[in-house]
């Protein structure tokens, strides 16, 4: 499947669109330019979509009654996107399969919410799974909710703390230790009865164990980013979420008999997509460089599940980063090493609303020249005090 996205003035967004979607995208720019505007744009037409291919699974299997609605004005508020949305706001979402057969997903303006036009079911052939995670920012307070929320009767985050908070707690069910080499320190998930208790202990020679909650902020903000993203490419079951939701409900209204599925579940297609908000927050460059590579070989070498990946990021030094990782897969380097194939990633900058595309195709590189316009600038002041 091939996506491709139409984003026109909504919110900090003016003119957006991504002909191709690649396997591993990063939008980099400065603080509300609209970076994570785009992923969760992205996000919500990806769930649409997936929301679409299971009404067009159940239509095709004898279920003419679907339970999966599409709620928009509860979409919108979820996503913090009441204020975004213009009197001209469009977005386009199209999706090509294999077979070359499109299918769109507009969104216009309604009232204060958004329109939703489909051109057409998926074709039985097309039909396709898949689970959408997005890792937002409001991670860092994992650590203290899973201590102390239990407690706040009612509390609510918002939408994307409680999503993550979901995934990382179903993660924790399969994933009880995980290395993280680049801060030389072990995760651990201990449970006792119902109640889970999250650790950072020593790999080095300094032998500690301390609560996840009591450990560095870089730390409580990366375990997330890594351990949702393995726990989706290695261990997430389509079957089991499949009979939790479909089934599940065709049972419970006693509609089993009726259905008659078209295909078996295993013949069809299916894909985690995954989207992480600034994956650096709180780690020292090195750390980040070494986090970026972690993730890549969970989600596109370790993986069992197919991945893809779309990250928003204010770091110069990720960015930089990825020409090494190119570097290695050109030249077929190490192959203990992570590399990245050049046609599978994608870097824009999010400038004035728009795109700048920062993959040069005739180097299969990333111009990193932007990035190192605040550092001229601090050079250039300097050699000017006299």
């Amino acid at each position: 499947m091939m996506e491709s996205i139409w984003i026109r003035n909504f919110g900090p967004l003016k003119d957006i669109k991504i002909d191709s979607i690649k396997p591993f995208t990063v939008f980099i720019g400065e603080s509300g330019s609209g970076k994570s505007t785009i992923m969760k744009v992205i996000a919500l037409c990806r769930w649409l979509y997936k929301m679409h291919n299971i009404r067009s699974y159940l239509k095709h299997s004898e279920i003419s009654k679907s339970p999966f609605r599409y709620r928009m004005d509860t979409y919108i508020r979820n996503c913090g996107f009441e204020k975004y949305i213009k009197t001209d706001t469009e977005i386009i979402y199209t999706a090509k399969s294999k077979s070359g057969q499109i299918y769109e997903i507009k969104l216009t303006k309604n009232k204060s919410s958004l329109n939703i036009k489909i051109n057409s079911d998926v074709r039985a052939e097309d039909i396709c799974f898949n689970k959408i995670s997005f890792i937002s920012e409001t991670r860092n307070v994992i650590p203290l909710w899973a201590d102390k929320g239990a407690s706040f009767t009612g509390g609510y985050l918002g939408y994307y703390f409680h999503e993550v908070f979901g995934d990382f707690d179903l993660a924790t069910e399969f994933i009880k230790d995980m290395d993280m080499s680049f801060l030389d320190v072990k995760f651990g998930v201990k449970k006792s009865g119902a109640q889970k208790k999250y650790s950072i202990s020593s790999k080095g020679k300094e032998v500690f164990e301390i609560d996840l909650k009591n450990s560095s902020s870089g730390t409580q903000n990366s375990v997330p980013v890594l351990l949702i993203p393995k726990y989706f490419s290695k261990y997430f079951s389509f079957e089991e979420a499949f009979n939790r939701s479909v089934l599940s409900y065709l049972s419970n209204t006693d509609r089993l008999t009726a259905f008659k599925p078209i295909k078996n579940l295993g013949e069809i297609n299916k894909k985690i997509f995954i989207h992480i908000e600034e994956p650096e927050l709180s780690l020292y460059p090195d750390a980040q460089c070494q986090l970026i590579s972690d993730l890549l070989s969970v989600c596109f070498v370790e993986n069992k599940n197919k991945v893809e990946l779309i990250l928003s990021t204010h770091s110069p030094y990720i960015i930089n980063y990825l020409n090494l990782l190119i570097k290695r897969s050109e030249k077929k380097a190490n192959g203990k090493e992570v590399s990245i194939e050049f046609g599978n990633l994608a870097v824009y900058h999010v400038i004035d609303g728009g795109l700048e595309d920062l993959i040069v195709q005739n180097e299969k590189l990333v111009n990193t020249n932007l990035l190192s316009e605040t550092i001229n600038s601090i050079y250039d002041q300097y050699n000017a005090i006299e």
